[in-house]
């Protein structure tokens, strides 16, 4: 009887740490990479990034000078896929 308390303990405390972990906010649960939003990817690359041959997607004049590099670009949206929200292939533009 002793070890069936002892598991179930066990899985109690399993639980109770899942499902804390399970109600942090994505923002909390990490919150310093250059990825993670349109900010940090900025002080980086100040006018974004994008893959070879990309062109802004605007009525107004276009970014041009963002730079341009594919695997740069695909590990950002990758990992957030909110940076390209015109799905441009640039992620952050900024003129």
């Amino acid at each position: 009887m002793k070890n069936i308390n002892h598991y179930g303990a066990v899985l109690a405390a399993a639980v109770l740490v899942t499902t804390g972990a399970a109600l942090a906010t994505p923002a909390e649960a990490h919150t310093t990479g250059i990825h993670d939003n349109c900010t940090n990817l900025n002080k980086t690359w100040k006018h974004g990034v994008g893959r070879k041959g990309a062109v802004d997607k605007t009525s107004g004049s276009k970014v041009t000078n963002f730079y341009r590099n594919t695997k740069q670009y695909n590990l950002a949206v990758s990992h957030n896929g909110t940076l390209d929200r015109d799905k441009d292939g640039i992620a952050c533009e900024k003129k």
